[in-house]
């Protein structure tokens, strides 16, 4: 009996991964408007959630044997890099470069 190559194909879940981190991108470029609950005081931590969220379902996409790996690994690089440039900018505020 052959074994049958697993038909991958991209899914809602890499749809979603990659629309969440463009999602992000626009974020970041937007002027924090009030939307009920997010002000412009809370507006980095809802960045940061929509960039935690991305690099949750774009881990899931990845993992998945089904899925084309394009569209998760677009919004998980989108993600991490901004996760990484604010871990960037923290450390060099303690080092007291910036």
């Amino acid at each position: 009996m052959e074994d049958v190559p697993i038909k991958k194909r991209t899914t809602f879940l890499g749809f979603l991964a990659f629309l969440l981190g463009i999602l992000c991108i626009v974020m970041i470029f937007i002027k924090p408007v009030e939307f009920g609950i997010v002000t412009a005081s809370n507006w980095f931590l809802v960045i940061f959630g929509v960039a935690v969220l991305t690099l949750i379902v774009s881990l899931i996409g990845i993992a998945k044997e089904t899925e084309r790996n394009f569209f998760p690994v677009i919004g998980f690089i989108i993600s991490m890099g901004y996760i990484v440039f604010w871990l960037v900018f923290f450390l060099l505020i303690l080092m007291g470069v910036m």
